[in-house]
């Protein structure tokens, strides 16, 4: 699965725009409550480090722990 974050700062997930506050519960419905999948988090180039670690964090604090 993928989490995009694009230039403007939207997340994506998948090909569908998603707030940051419905993220987790979108990405735990698609992945079956199943926290062991694999999340794939990419970053738009212009986009702040910082913002990319927020989501990353987000992920790792709702039990995803193959984030990359």
């Amino acid at each position: 699965m993928t989490v995009s974050i694009s230039d403007k700062g939207e997340i994506f997930l998948q090909e569908t725009l998603v707030g940051r506050e419905e993220l987790v519960a979108r990405l735990l419905a698609i992945a079956e409550n199943r926290t062991s999948r694999r999340v794939f988090v990419r970053g738009d180039r212009s986009v702040d480090y910082g913002a990319v670690m927020v989501v990353m964090g987000s992920l790792n604090a709702a039990g995803f722990n193959k984030v990359a």
